[in-house]
């Protein structure tokens, strides 16, 4: 599942403008290798939680940076990433929760 949004995201910020490509967007919005999520796919693993947050705290960033702006192009900007932020941290937060909710941590 978290592929699958980190390759939405970069969708997104490609459509926007935000960024070019799948290197530039690996490396500039997830703080990772530029063959970060070719490598997830060949694995078969989700990324990391620490990835989704700083791409997560990146996006609040530009929209909060971008709030006090009239610009219409601002304002779907903030849109965008607004929406975009709230998809990491609920995927942020399915992780956590998988992590405690794990039988082992569940026991007393």
């Amino acid at each position: 599942m978290s592929i699958t949004l980190l390759e939405h995201l970069r969708d997104e910020l490609i459509q926007s403008g935000a960024v070019q490509n799948t290197p530039e967007f690996c490396r500039c919005w997830l703080g990772r290798s530029e063959g970060y999520i070719r490598t997830l796919r060949y694995h078969q693993i989700e990324p990391s939680v620490e990835t989704l947050a700083v791409c997560s705290n990146k996006l609040g960033y530009y929209a909060d940076r971008l709030r006090g702006s009239d610009s219409a192009d601002h304002q779907a900007w903030i849109d965008r990433f607004d929406r975009l932020k709230v998809l990491c941290d609920q995927a942020i937060a399915r992780q956590a929760q998988a992590v405690w909710r794990a039988p082992e941590r569940m026991s007393v």
